[in-house]
């Protein structure tokens, strides 16, 4: 097997119920294989486009170590800084719930529920109402990029 067939791959989308605490099931299609051994981590970070993500922490952390490796210099540490600080490391409970706090959901408008989408290597978490909103103002999908996704 190749790397590339032995890495989750996340996709498709799942809408939860948030409660009071910021806790939600992580849907199980996306739990990865350390959750058998208890040793199943995320980081929650904010992502673009106002969406929180949530990567496996060997993800963020190659990430992280990734652009480390970039010529030091001001603009570079703001980032890492920015990244740092509004970053979580979050860990499912033994009913598969991940707790993120309020105030961080609240950043991405995220209240009673969550959509959960794949996006490959990490997750997106989105309010689903404004994920609706912004998936109607995307208009039709760009016919070279399907072209090139199904060759």
């Amino acid at each position: 097997m190749t790397a590339s067939e032995t890495t989750v791959v996340f996709h498709g989308s799942h809408v939860r119920a948030v409660d009071a605490k910021g806790r939600f099931n992580l849907p199980f299609q996306f739990r990865r294989t350390g959750a058998a051994q208890g040793t199943e981590r995320y980081m929650v970070t904010g992502g673009p486009d106002g969406t929180l993500n949530l990567l496996p922490f060997s993800e963020w952390m190659a990430a992280f170590n990734r652009m480390r490796q970039r010529e030091p210099n001001r603009s570079l540490r703001d980032e890492l800084r920015r990244m740092s600080v509004n970053s979580r490391v979050v860990e499912p409970d033994a009913q598969g719930r991940i707790a993120v706090s309020p105030e961080i959901l609240s950043r991405a408008g995220i209240g009673k529920k969550v959509l959960v989408m794949g996006m490959g290597n990490y997750l997106e978490l989105w309010d689903p109402d404004r994920f609706a909103a912004y998936e109607t103002g995307l208009g039709d999908a760009d016919t070279d990029f399907l072209n090139e996704f199904f060759r």
